[in-house]
């Protein structure tokens, strides 16, 4: 079916509520298109910081990685003086049994000197002295059976020392690592919460984008159409233009008609010496003008 040509009126009236609609799907539009941006933004900071939350994880699990080495190379050191602290004390107690004494040969090495000492600051009677003496020969006596074992006590008291050092750099290593992984965790967390929100901003940028585009479809549409009515006006005008041309043109055309017509009946007055009137001038004249336009 053909389209219906519309009138003059009916083309004022389409192309007016057609600019109408256009202003608002170009308001329409825009926002559209400034919410796409506006989420594109936020999508790129949020990667940003999925970047950061990455980089403080790959840190996080580095050092993770370190402390957990070292943690677990004093505690192994821990248990290789356990085992060494053990092999001694058992090498103490076989010693210490052999001589069957009980305690430690370095409280027999006091007690000698401190006895030697008295004997060189205090006066004692000849009996006493030689009592000291005698005491002093039998704990040499007993200190030579197991003064070997003096050396066991040091090197268990410096292993002691280094056990102790060691479980305290291993439990800080350890606190080191407790603490990055509980970081470890909350920036996992916050990594997989960012991809979660990139993917929601993602999907919502893709519904504006999909919106601004209907919305631009339809300005484009609704555009051609009014540049179409426009067309349409513009050939009204033209039309009427060439009608009022045309119309103007029949009117001259017949007002010279009559001119010539009412001038040949002065020119017939004339001819019969007849008295010329001022319209008869006037007619006449207007003739001769009529004349020279054309």
């Amino acid at each position: 079916m053909a389209e219906k040509t519309l009138n003059k009126e009916e083309l004022k009236s389409s192309i007016r509520e057609l600019r109408e609609k256009l202003n608002d799907l170009n308001q329409k539009k825009e926002e559209w298109f400034k919410k796409k941006e506006e989420l594109k933004a936020q999508i790129g900071q949020t990667i940003s910081k999925i970047k950061e939350a990455k980089g403080q994880n790959d840190t996080l699990n580095k050092d993770i990685s370190g402390f957990k080495k070292n943690r677990d190379e004093f505690n192994t050191k821990v248990k290789e003086l356990i085992a060494r602290i053990k092999e001694l004390n058992k090498q103490k107690e076989d010693m210490l049994a052999k001589a069957k004494f009980q305690g430690n040969p370095a409280e027999l090495k006091l007690r000698m000197d401190r006895l030697e000492e008295s004997l060189e600051t205090q006066a004692y009677s000849f009996d006493k002295e030689k009592k000291i003496m005698k005491e002093i020969n039998g704990l040499k006596k007993q200190y030579d059976s197991v003064k070997g074992v003096d050396g066991i006590f040091k090197e268990i008291n410096d292993v002691s020392r280094q056990i102790t050092d060691a479980k305290k750099k291993g439990d800080e290593f350890h606190k080191k690592l407790r603490d990055n992984t509980s970081s470890n965790r909350e920036s996992y967390e916050q990594f997989m919460k960012l991809s979660k929100d990139i993917a929601k901003l993602k999907k919502t940028q893709e519904e504006a984008f999909n919106t601004f585009i209907k919305f631009k479809q339809e300005y484009a549409d609704v555009s051609r159409e009014l540049k179409e009515k426009l067309e349409a006006m513009s050939g009204v005008h033209e039309t009427e233009g060439n009608e009022r041309k045309e119309h103007r043109r029949d009117k001259k055309a017949e007002m010279s008609r009559q001119l010539k017509k009412k001038a040949q009946e002065v020119e017939e007055k004339f001819k019969k010496s007849r008295v010329l009137t001022t319209e008869d001038l006037i007619t006449l004249q207007g003739e001769i003008e009529d004349t020279e336009e054309f």
